[in-house]
């Protein structure tokens, strides 16, 4: 049996490689882990021999109806959902357990970058903890994964039992399910789903009610993180001064050939196991590139899978984003994206100090609700990205500079 502290020993220690601050882990956090090391140390229990099939039947019956869903034997597993403001450290929580816990347990994580139906593929994005893979999705992905194997191309119709084999073979061997971006309504019938085959679901959100789980009667084991910012550093931690060792990375990457990705022009240099990627602001907002075709041109660099990979973001001026709704909509792909993929971030502007602040930050949000002709929903959520980039920025620049102090 797997020994607790030992585990959380080890969740620590990996915390800090992925920019979390570990001494501000609460008895929450704890609790949360304790809790999925039991499921974990519980043998797995053969799920009910059917599940629902479809939305409707998770639907309580009317008067009328032919009577109540039976309860399954055994209970689906009470989803884990860890809700918060942005920046509280959730999603970056779940990406420590996902690794410390496959590891200890021996875990697979069967999705792979493709995955296969027959003659059809689908591409999956693989978050990134250390240069490594993870299994956490979001939970639109798992639930457009899920599609992938219950949609027929021969029948034009859904077979819920090529969901079923799907999730049996493939899924219920990894144990686990973490997801991320678990909204109040659209996606969530996918987690009662996964959970009716006995898989353990660990999420987080932005919300704090399910309706549609308690519906499913799936209610979840919610947890929630407030106040501090868990990620290591501010925004400022990103600025290069003139003094700074790395101010004149800058410049030598500079004279670098220009190479092209798309309509994204950029400059590279490998330095003591290192890879520089240099790109002018304008230039990266500009570029039509959202959160998946930025993980795509990472895929193109010339990487090994341990490297680190350091951004350097010239020219740096937040007003190139504010009058600009669609390069704000870039930049917080670009962020999500490195927030995802580990990336170290510095930025730098000659002309004078680079305006880099929560609050400087914080007034994007004025542009951002000033938009005409963009729906109130796009709006806001967009806002709640700002305030995701707010304690990104700060964690990838803390993480570059931990990378240039280390020794050659």
């Amino acid at each position: 049996m797997q020994d607790l502290a030992a585990i959380w020993q080890e969740i620590e220690a990996t915390a800090v490689s992925a920019g979390l601050d570990p001494t501000k882990f609460t008895d929450t956090h704890r609790d949360i882990a304790a809790q999925i090391v039991a499921f974990l140390q519980t043998p797995p229990l053969e799920p009910a021999e059917k599940e629902p099939n479809g939305w409707r039947s998770w639907l309580p019956r009317g008067k009328n109806g032919p009577g109540k869903r039976p309860s399954p034997t055994p209970p689906p597993p009470a989803p884990i959902i860890i809700c918060g403001e942005p920046g509280t450290g959730k999603t970056t929580f779940l990406n420590v357990l996902d690794v410390v816990l496959r590891r200890a347990f021996n875990l697979p994580d069967n999705i792979q970058p493709v995955m296969h139906k027959g003659l059809y593929d689908y591409h999956v994005t693989k978050r990134l903890l250390n240069g490594r893979p993870i299994s956490l999705l979001s939970v639109k992905k798992w639930d457009d994964l899920l599609h992938f194997y219950t949609w027929s191309r021969e029948t034009h119709g859904l077979i819920a039992a090529d969901r079923s084999t799907f999730i049996r073979e493939v899924l219920r061997p990894m144990r686990l399910i973490f997801a991320d971006e678990v909204e109040m309504v659209g996606y969530s019938p996918t987690l009662p789903i996964l959970a009716q085959h006995g898989l353990l679901v660990v999420g987080s959100s932005n919300q704090h009610h399910f309706a549609q789980l308690e519906e499913r009667q799936v209610p979840p084991h919610t947890y929630t993180f407030t106040g501090v910012d868990l990620r290591a550093g501010t925004p400022a931690d990103a600025v290069v001064q003139p003094e700074d060792r790395a101010w004149p990375i800058f410049d030598q990457l500079g004279q670098q050939p220009v190479e092209h990705y798309e309509q994204l022009a950029y400059q590279q240099q490998r330095r003591n196991g290192v890879l520089f990627l240099r790109l002018d602001l304008k230039t990266a907002v500009y570029a039509p590139l959202l959160e998946n075709d930025w993980a795509a041109f990472v895929q193109t660099l010339p990487r090994q899978p341990d490297e680190p990979l350091i951004l350097l973001l010239d020219d740096f001026s937040l007003e190139v984003l504010r009058t600009d709704y669609n390069a704000i909509i870039r930049f917080v792909s670009l962020f999500d994206l490195i927030e995802q993929q580990g990336i170290g971030v510095l930025v730098r502007h000659q002309a004078g100090p680079a305006e880099l602040s929560r609050e400087a930050l914080s007034h994007m949000k004025v542009t951002i609700h000033a938009a005409r002709g963009v729906p109130e929903a796009i709006k806001v959520k967009t806002a709640v990205g700002i305030d995701r980039c707010i304690s990104r920025i700060g964690q990838a620049g803390h993480k570059a500079h931990l990378i240039i102090s280390q020794p050659a």
